[in-house]
């Protein structure tokens, strides 16, 4: 079961979705849609994989055909919309946008 939370799984700080996609770094899967972050307030490194509505936070397992993306939490992100193509990510929420490339 996925806890929904909004605390930073290292640190407890509250985390809010917008500045969590200012603290992401690089696409580090575009097939997943795997973001590297860190968190802003202990700057503790995550992994986020952005989905509609919400911010997954988790990390990368697996590999090769059987690369995967465990969640540990999610981050309700009301209005987030996700747009994938090829080797970019690009994000909305709130009016305000985001691309990462690979």
């Amino acid at each position: 079961m996925v806890k929904r939370e909004s605390g930073c799984p290292l640190c407890g700080a509250r985390l809010d979705a917008a500045a969590l996609l200012d603290a992401c770094s690089g696409l580090l899967d575009a097939d997943l849609g795997v973001l590297a972050a860190r968190c802003p307030a202990c700057q503790g490194y995550l992994e986020v994989r952005p989905v509609e509505g919400r911010l997954d936070l988790g990390y990368l397992g697996g590999a090769g055909g059987s690369r995967r993306f465990e969640v540990a939490l999610s981050l309700l992100a009301e209005g987030l919309a996700v747009e994938a193509a090829g080797d970019v990510l690009r994000i909305a929420l709130a009016g305000r946008h985001w691309t990462f490339a690979e």
